[in-house]
């Protein structure tokens, strides 16, 4: 009896493993697709079959049927889909021989599953699907949970609803009815003096009470009216204090927590009375400034934050033991102790510089471990939004991947993406952002959030490699058709900026244009700016940073620059020292590279230093002779770039100008000091330049110190 039932036992467990050795025949050419007969599962079973009909155009033998009754075919195969809405993971494979099934706890789900299963039948059988992204699924049996069960990258790609919907990422369009520091939009008739916050006694229009009568009737009022109460659809509502330092301080707010610094008591007493309210929609504030700190009391089961990463360092291996790595983590552990929805707002563009090749994918990797080892379980990725990017529908594709899967390989993400959708020069153009991401892993280089070019040259951009990578594209021009051709003419467009970027940074100009003689380059400035030019003719490519970029202004800089009558400066071989700090500033050389920055962007050829300094150097002048020495400023009220208190001029250790206020021609974006003046002939020159005292912290920005 022992005996036979273990021979029994053998024979069940061979047959079970010699089926699942075979596996589903994804060549088979009959297809039954069914489901379990419930509305959703029923409805997902319908929406594969449409969809996989609309694909198959040539009908070149491929039998597809679509029925609830599982009458298998003799040579076919079942693929089964069901809705479990309490189903122990986010979806489950079971791979048979005869029959594939795939289980979810939602719609949405099997719908991003039914879509790489498309493109994985589209390997086997003549389907259309040159329009999926490609499938990364093995779809072996198992039960399966995401990395993070939110998950956006605001890049503009994702913004199409339909798309993210097939890449199953959250989207700002399509999942929230209030979004970022947007409050005041509640209000439609202008915000109510009870709902201004009172800071020290007094209300202010800069800030928001979270705990008045009035600001919660607003909210509730504006979700009634856009999106009700969640029966058809739950929606996501951002509830953050505007942007600045300011914290009410009522004395309800007090009650609730709040202290000069800190909102958060009010603001998580204002989440949960909505979260109450309207159970099927979810409430999140953000954990940056003034709503850093966790909340005394924990938060409702539909609530949640998102946690900056502002202050985090971007390197792709981080130090645990950095102060910055601690307080991000502290302060992670403390939310996560107040609710059981703890996501990352994180930072994956460079908001100086959206243009610019940067590596962000393997750091992205790298932090998403470590925010999983903390139970962070969804993701914001900050990034270019509306405006285009170079590479951004590739970014958009691979992080959607990452966060539904973290052990999935970036190198065969990219390299499947670009062989797909760019047949010609994906080899190229994978090549040369895997190897840029490469040596940023390898020598942990950080991707900040804002940086200069001449920052990003100095660290993670390779200008020569970049400017070969740009001429094997421009040289593959000819070969391409289609989307293709489309798609690299807005690239080439787009990296033109880059070009002149470099260009710039090198800034050897003669009479007012670079002299490339010995250049092996393509194309030269005005070729550049006339590629530039065409940014128009694509949408959303109208920038190439956050805040003032546009190309028509960057354009008409360069132009001006062009035309610019530049003078041979005779102040040489210059030092700038910190007089305070002592400390010597590394971009001394903008001050004499005959480059006149660009009033639009500090970045651009300005010097900048936050304290008063001290430029040393010498000078060819003869002796006696009357010169004039000429030192340009940037004015910049939001970034508090200010006419300098004065300017003194030594030669030979003896002070021979001070120059003050009244000294400056003041422009609306710059303040000239032009000045006569006598020079010992061969002389050491110090120029010191006293940062504005009226303005707190005040910074000095100079693009040239010319004498002449």
């Amino acid at each position: 009896m022992f005996h036979s039932k273990i021979i029994i036992l053998f024979l069940f467990f061979h047959l079970f493993n010699s089926c699942e050795s075979k596996g589903f025949d994804f060549s088979s050419t009959q297809l039954l697709i069914a489901s379990n007969g419930d509305k959703e599962s029923s409805e997902a079973a319908d929406y594969f079959h449409q969809h996989l009909m609309k694909r198959n155009v040539s009908n070149n033998g491929l039998w597809i049927e679509r029925s609830d009754v599982q009458r298998k075919p003799a040579s076919g195969t079942i693929i089964y889909f069901e809705v479990v809405p309490d189903l122990g993971s986010d979806y489950e494979i079971i791979n048979e021989e005869r029959k594939l099934s795939l289980f979810a706890q939602d719609r949405s789900t099997l719908r991003w599953l039914s879509y790489l299963l498309m493109d994985k039948l589209g390997n086997e059988h003549p389907i259309n699907v040159a329009d999926l992204p490609p499938n990364y699924l093995d779809f072996k049996s198992g039960k399966v949970h995401f990395d993070m069960k939110y998950r956006e990258p605001h890049l503009r790609p994702n913004l199409e609803v339909d798309y993210a919907g097939i890449i199953l990422t959250h989207s700002i369009e399509k999942d929230w009815g209030l979004w970022g520091h947007h409050l005041e939009r509640v209000f439609l008739e202008g915000v109510p003096e009870e709902s201004h916050a009172e800071v020290h006694g007094k209300r202010t229009q800069d800030q928001f009470c979270f705990t008045s009568d009035q600001t919660f009737k607003a909210i509730c009022n504006f979700i009634i009216d856009g999106y009700g109460r969640g029966e058809e659809e739950s929606k996501w509502f951002m509830i953050n204090p505007n942007d600045n330092d300011l914290v009410c301080t009522c004395a309800t707010c007090r009650t609730q927590g709040n202290a000069d610094g800190n909102a958060t008591g009010a603001i998580a007493y204002l989440l949960n009375k909505l979260a109450a309210e309207y159970p099927r929609h979810y409430f999140f504030t953000t954990a940056y400034k003034t709503s850093r700190k966790a909340p005394m009391k924990k938060l409702a089961t539909n609530a949640g934050v998102f946690v900056s990463t502002i202050d985090l360092p971007k390197n792709p291996m981080l130090n645990k033991n950095q102060q910055k790595v601690i307080g991000f983590t502290r302060t992670v552990k403390e939310w996560k102790d107040k609710t059981d929805h703890v996501y990352v707002w994180d930072y994956i563009s460079n908001f100086d510089d959206y243009i610019t090749p940067a590596p962000v994918l393997q750091r992205v990797k790298k932090h998403i471990n470590y925010f999983s080892e903390m139970g962070v379980d969804g993701i914001f990725f900050n990034g270019s939004g509306y405006d285009y990017a170079p590479f951004d529908d590739m970014k958009t594709y691979v992080l959607s991947a990452l966060m539904i899967d973290n052990t999935l390989d970036i190198h065969k993400l990219m390299e499947d993406y670009y062989k797909k959708f760019y047949p010609v020069t994906g080899r190229l153009i994978s090549s040369y952002l895997l190897e840029m991401e490469y040596v940023a892993l390898q020598k942990n280089t950080a991707s900040d959030v804002y940086v200069p070019f001449r920052s990003a040259i100095a660290t993670y951009f390779d200008a020569k490699k970049f400017e070969d990578f740009y001429s094997k594209l421009i040289k593959s021009k000819p070969q391409l058709s289609g989307q293709e051709d489309v798609k690299i003419d807005q690239l080439l467009t787009a990296l033109s900026f880059t070009q002149l970027q470099i260009i710039y940074d090198q800034g050897f100009l003669k009479s007012g244009v670079r002299n490339r003689a010995n250049s092996n380059s393509l194309v030269m400035e005005q070729d550049l700016l006339s590629i530039l030019a065409k940014y128009n003719n694509y949408a959303g490519l109208s920038k190439y940073k956050e805040e003032n970029g546009s190309f028509e202004t960057y354009l008409s800089e360069w132009k001006a620059l062009i035309k610019a009558d530049l003078k041979t400066n005779h102040f040489i071989n210059l030092e700038a020292t910190g007089l305070m700090s002592g400390e010597i500033y590394p971009d001394t050389r903008l001050l004499t590279d005959n480059l006149p920055g660009f009033t639009s962007d500090f970045n651009q050829g300005w010097f900048l230093a936050g304290e008063d300094i001290q430029i040393a150097g010498l000078t060819h002048l003869k002796a006696g002779k009357s010169e004039r020495i000429s030192i340009r400023f940037l004015i910049n009220d939001k970034h508090r770039m200010a006419i300098p208190d004065r300017v003194e001029i030594f030669a030979n250790e003896k002070k021979i100008l001070t120059c003050r206020g009244e000294d400056f021609s003041v422009g609306t974006t710059t303040a000239l000091l032009d000045k006569k003046l006598i020079m010992p002939e061969n002389a050491a020159v110090k120029v010191r330049i006293y940062s504005n005292k009226v303005i707190k912290k005040s910074v000095i920005a100079c693009d040239e110190i010319q004498l002449y």
